[in-house]
């Protein structure tokens, strides 16, 4: 049997998300293709790449840890061999990441500037959360991604598109709303707090509490960006968020003010592999990238903060 650049893919992502399903749902395949892969594998090195653990948890043996350094290295080599700048660069297809909460934001800017540019060129877009990506990087699922630079590793490459402030969201009809100037920490810290609940961004969001030496509250957690404005409008709590722009459908009633203190700062960055080779098409996405998050920064930047209907 030869090893295919699909079982080493399936492979890698079932080592990466923990779980046949995960890897499954990742890769948009069914659950049973991934195991008989991972069989299929085993059968071959006539050795085990998994320990099963209860859950279905599954973690790497000593010599899955071996092989999935060699598939990574191997997934790499071919993508760099796939890659033809022989011909027409604005054509063919690229494979990017977006971060889950950014993604209404610059996304749809991002397709758009793309779609005018270069009508040959096809993106194909994941949305996933920090690990998710930061996973999709080093597999080679992805050739780069749109995303928050919280610790990224040396082996990710990262340019820094802005530098985003922290910024609370209050219910309009609160007393917060009516006051003037920029909130403390302090205050806001007193009120129930409904907080982004993904890898990487709680512990990011809760950060300037704890630099203060505050403890608020968590009232309830959501993953979803539009779910937090939707609650914080609806009166149940107060949040402190990163992302930036006019997502469609934002809930009314609840109103964005400035952080008083000088808090830590969350980098917007295009990531890539370090050492992955660069297609010229993954060039011009990425220049397109470059100029859908200035857009939409300059189109906020030209409205002054209100409603949620009108900012984010």
């Amino acid at each position: 049997m030869r090893v295919s650049l699909r079982l080493l893919r399936y492979f890698t992502a079932t080592a990466e998300m923990g779980s046949t399903t995960a890897a499954a749902k990742i890769l948009n395949v069914s659950q049973p293709s991934i195991s008989v892969a991972i069989r299929e594998l085993e059968s071959l090195f006539d050795d085990t790449l998994f320990a099963r653990e209860s859950g279905a948890k599954m973690t790497l043996t000593r010599f899955g840890v071996r092989k999935l350094a060699e598939a990574q290295q191997l997934l790499t080599a071919a993508s760099s061999f796939e890659a033809d700048d022989s011909g027409n660069a604005a054509s063919g297809e690229v494979q990017i990441g977006v971060f889950s909460t950014i993604a209404p934001v610059y996304l749809p800017v991002l397709l758009r500037i793309a779609r005018t540019r270069f009508p040959e060129l096809s993106i194909r877009f994941v949305e996933g959360d920090l690990l998710q990506l930061e996973d999709a990087l080093r597999s080679s699922r992805i050739e780069l991604a749109l995303m928050y630079d919280v610790g990224l590793p040396a082996d990710i490459e990262r340019e820094c598109l802005a530098q985003l402030r922290p910024y609370a969201l209050v219910p309009a009809a609160s007393k917060l709303a009516k006051k003037a100037g920029k909130l403390s920490l302090h205050v806001l810290a007193k009120e129930p707090l409904i907080l982004i609940d993904l890898p990487h961004s709680r512990e990011f969001l809760m950060a300037p509490f704890w630099q203060c030496g505050l403890a608020p509250e968590v009232r309830y957690r959501a993953t979803s960006l539009e779910l937090v404005r939707s609650m914080v409008a609806n009166g149940l709590g107060v949040s402190l968020l990163i992302t930036q722009g006019e997502p469609a459908g934002s809930a009314a009633g609840a109103i964005e003010r400035p952080i008083r203190e000088e808090t830590i700062r969350q980098p917007l960055v295009i990531a890539r592999p370090a050492r992955a080779s660069r297609t010229n098409a993954s060039e011009l996405v990425a220049q397109c990238v470059r100029d859908a998050v200035n857009e939409a920064m300059t189109r906020r930047a030209g409205h002054p903060r209100r409603s949620a209907t009108r900012q984010s």
